[in-house]
């Protein structure tokens, strides 16, 4: 049964991220096309110069349309999938999802799973769009394979210096890396699920305004813990920051998993915190 929620929900969010893709990676190619159009002497020596500034005036319009859309990828997704979690478990259809023989942690988790997939998407959609609105492929792929080339030099010749300053091999700070913006993806998604839940609590009528203040209400929380965190770091270790700054790349490690330790701890409770309101509080009249 979780499996088939999870088919349905990446099915109906595909119908309209996969078109907000196709957008984005159409106005890159041709704002590539128009610039390379203006670009090139023949058309400026054998064309009317009204039609190469509209050609221009155009690229121009096309060139911000793309940087709009492809800032507003991530928001868009984003503000679709917290849509989704809204409309799932706090409209009508709330009746039916949770009366099925699925556990609400399940539910939960099955949403989640499926925004990290999107966001992930998006971020490749994005880094392709780039490589068209760039162009030069030959140059842009020559470039990233002598960057790749350099990379690996660096690591055979540096390699034993860099495990010894950061206290493990250069792949295992690699994956800490990936689990860190795992975390914080994942701490970012909670939080709107958190704020749609509490938001739908105490804000029957005005539910929009209801999820915002509870998300700004969540921004002042986080704030406010992560303080009394280094508070209390500095007041256990006087000398906190200059041991941080005296062990150089082992300081990087501790920033690393303290980070991931701190968003860890923030996602358990705000899934918690969600799982708890949907069990308990929900109220769908």
């Amino acid at each position: 049964m979780l499996g088939k929620l999870f088919k349905h929900e990446f099915l109906t969010t595909s119908k309209v991220a996969v078109p907000s893709y196709i957008v984005v990676l159409v106005l890159a190619l041709v704002g590539r096309l128009l610039t390379w159009i203006t670009s090139r002497q023949y058309v400026i020596d054998n064309v009317p110069g009204t039609f190469v500034r509209i050609l221009e005036v155009l690229t121009s319009l096309i060139t911000l349309l793309y940087t709009l859309v492809f800032l507003g990828i991530f928001m868009l997704t984003m503000a679709f999938l917290v849509y989704r979690f809204y409309k799932n478990f706090f409209t009508d259809e709330g009746y039916l999802m949770l009366t099925l023989p699925v556990r609400t942690p399940s539910l939960i988790f099955s949403k989640l799973t499926n925004a990290w997939i999107w966001m992930i998407f998006s971020g490749v959609i994005a880094i392709f769009s780039l490589y068209i609105t760039i162009g030069h492929f030959e140059e842009l792929t020559d470039s990233l394979s002598s960057a790749w080339d350099s990379i690996k030099t660096l690591i055979d010749r540096e390699g034993d210096y860099i495990k010894d300053e950061l206290g493990v091999p250069i792949w295992v700070f690699v994956v800490e890396l990936v689990v860190l913006a795992l975390a914080y993806l994942t701490r970012f998604i909670l939080s709107w699920y958190a704020s749609v839940s509490f938001g739908n609590l105490i804000a029957k009528k005005h539910k929009i305004i209801g999820t915002l203040f509870s998300y700004f209400l969540l921004f002042i929380i986080t704030t406010i813990l992560l303080s009394l965190y280094l508070t209390v770091i500095t007041t256990l270790i006087p000398d906190y920051y200059d041991k941080l700054n005296d062990s150089s790349g082992r300081a990087l490690q501790t920033v690393v998993f303290g980070s991931i330790g701190i968003y860890s701890v923030f996602s358990a409770g705000l899934f918690a915190f969600t799982n708890y309101i949907m069990k308990h509080k929900l109220n769908l009249d």
